[in-house]
């Protein structure tokens, strides 16, 4: 997620700046960028680059600024806005798909403010199905029957999400960690015997499992179907010589974990042909039981040359040693082929560096 920050004020932008540091130390944060005062001037720009726009300043100055750059709601990048003393979070505009109302969460734990959030399904402690679609990394096919769906789960209706059974894991995974914690005043249950009457029960979600559904997830109400179809999602490895792997797995698992996803989810792993025999990674790729794609190191090259790596970091050190200016987040991106976005950037642990990239 790309971030930009908008103030007004004195006060604003200091606030702006605590708060750009602090979002500094998220991996999931691709960039982080401030923009100060001529809200009108910097609307047009910031509309189309980021994925989030966080305005400081009173609500009614951010909405006269964006309301004449607005496309839909599968379009427009999450809007919060937040009062120059860090008081409240106010998710403003694009909650589910733009993860607007996700990312007011974060916002008020990092300041210490009370996030405010006025769409239906998440004050009834709901998750609709756009949410899990932003969560999960997946496109709605058929957008248009998003509402009816949502109005469905409100109402107490039960939809049955029907996948094979890799996709199906994760999700339940996602519902039994209440990962967005939607359900506030919800105990965590350790001894659950029968999952999917415990998600119907806590969601208003049952999990369904079909193994002729491929890459796709069926969402079904009384009749009417819904489709969704997951992006793909690549993990981008680095390492030194002779890693294990343990320090594989563990540094794959923190990058899944601070994206809130099970490793289920992960459709492919990459790295260079330099570590094409890297047994830490073979092993890893066999013990996922995920494909492993071989990255050359032109194909590198050419990367960096382009406009597309704009956001990935680079490093001296691979540069020197290997004539490349960077390993994970490349391989990530040059391996999701349609369209990459980088959605978790580099981290380092114990000799292994991650990333993680989705399709368009």
């Amino acid at each position: 997620m790309k971030v930009a920050i908008l103030s007004v004020s004195k006060k604003g932008k200091l606030l702006s700046k605590k708060l750009k540091s602090l979002l500094d130390d998220d991996y999931t944060i691709i960039k982080t960028e401030t923009f100060h005062k001529n809200v009108k001037n910097s609307i047009s720009h910031v509309i189309k680059e980021y994925d989030l726009i966080i305005g400081i300043m009173a609500t009614g100055i951010l909405v006269r600024a964006i309301c004449n750059n607005l496309s839909d709601k599968y379009n427009d990048p999450g809007v919060l806005s937040i009062d120059e003393k860090g008081k409240f979070v106010i998710s403003l505009l694009s909650g589910h798909i733009g993860g607007a109302n996700r990312f007011s969460k974060k916002i008020a734990k990092l300041l210490s403010a009370q996030e405010v959030i006025t769409t239906s399904t998440d004050i009834h402690g709901k998750i609709a199905i756009d949410t899990l679609a932003n969560h999960f990394y997946w496109n709605i096919i058929n957008k248009e029957k998003v509402l009816s769906f949502n109005k469905a789960i409100l109402d107490g209706g039960i939809l049955h999400l029907k996948s094979n059974s890799r996709i199906t894991e994760y999700i339940e995974d996602f519902f039994i960690k209440d990962t967005l914690e939607i359900n506030v005043n919800k105990k965590q249950d350790n001894s659950i015997k029968n999952t999917n009457e415990y998600i119907k029960n806590n969601y208003n979600y049952i999990l369904n499992i079909d193994k002729n559904i491929k890459n796709k997830i069926i969402a079904m109400y009384t009749g009417y179907e819904l489709e969704l179809k997951p992006k793909k999602f690549v993990i981008g490895i680095g390492s030194r010589k002779n890693i294990s792997e343990k320090q594989v797995l563990l540094a794959i698992h923190t990058a899944m974990k601070n994206l809130g996803i099970s490793l289920n989810r992960i459709d492919e792993i990459a790295t260079v042909s330099i570590k094409k025999e890297e047994l830490g990674i073979i092993e890893t790729s066999k013990t996922l039981n995920k494909p492993l794609i071989i990255v050359e190191k032109e194909k590198i090259k050419d990367f960096y040359s382009s406009d597309t790596s704009k956001d990935c970091s680079k490093s001296s050190y691979v540069k020197e040693k290997f004539g490349i200016d960077g390993v994970c987040e490349a391989c990530a991106m040059i391996a999701t082929e349609d369209g990459s976005k980088l959605i978790h950037r580099k981290i380092a642990i114990d000799g292994v560096t991650v990333a993680i990239a989705v399709s368009k």
